[in-house]
C-alpha cells in the first residue's frame, strides 16, 4: 500500500527554464554538458543547475506556498561575441517566463540575483562560458 502525500510536490524548475529554452530559442539546454564533439555540436550550449532556494511553507498574509528557486546558467559558446549575445536571450527567454505556466508549476515571479559574467573555461580551449544566476518563485499548478 502506498501511503498518500501530505505535502505539495513541487515542480522540477531546471525543467521548467530548459524547455523555455528549448521553445523559445534556438539553443541546445540540459543539465549536464555534452561531452566531446557532441559539445562543440552543440554550441551554443546552455547548461541549468539549481544551485538552492527554498520553500515558503507559510507566509503571514496566508498565502499560497512557493518554490523560490535559485537557477544557474551557464552559456558556452565559440565566441566572446556570440556567448554575450547568448547569454543576453537566455536572460530574456528566463524573464519572459513570469506569469506562465509549464510543467506542472506556475511561475510567480523571476528575478535575477547576479548578473552575466565571464566564468573561465578550462585553459587551452576556444569556448567562452558567460554565466549568470536567476531566481524563480514558482508554485504546482
Amino acid at each position: 500500500m502506498t501511503t498518500p502525500l501530505t505535502a505539495l510536490v513541487f515542480p522540477d524548475v531546471e525543467e521548467m527554464v530548459i524547455n523555455q529554452i528549448l521553445d523559445v530559442l534556438t539553443y541546445e539546454a540540459a543539465t549536464v554538458r555534452p561531452e566531446g564533439e557532441a559539445f562543440t555540436e552543440a554550441l551554443p550550449f546552455v547548461q541549468v543547475a539549481r544551485i538552492g532556494g527554498a520553500r515558503v511553507t507559510s507566509t503571514s498574509e496566508g498565502r499560497r506556498l512557493h518554490d523560490d528557486a535559485r537557477i544557474s546558467l551557464d552559456v558556452y559558446a565559440a565566441s566572446r561575441v556570440e556567448a554575450t549575445d547568448a547569454v543576453a536571450r537566455v536572460r530574456a527567454a528566463v524573464e519572459q517566463m513570469q506569469g506562465t505556466t509549464r510543467n506542472g508549476g506556475s511561475v510567480l515571479r523571476t528575478w535575477e540575483e547576479t548578473g552575466p559574467a565571464v566564468r573561465p573555461e578550462e585553459p587551452n580551449t576556444n569556448v567562452t562560458r558567460i554565466g549568470y544566476t536567476a531566481g524563480l518563485r514558482v508554485r504546482p499548478v
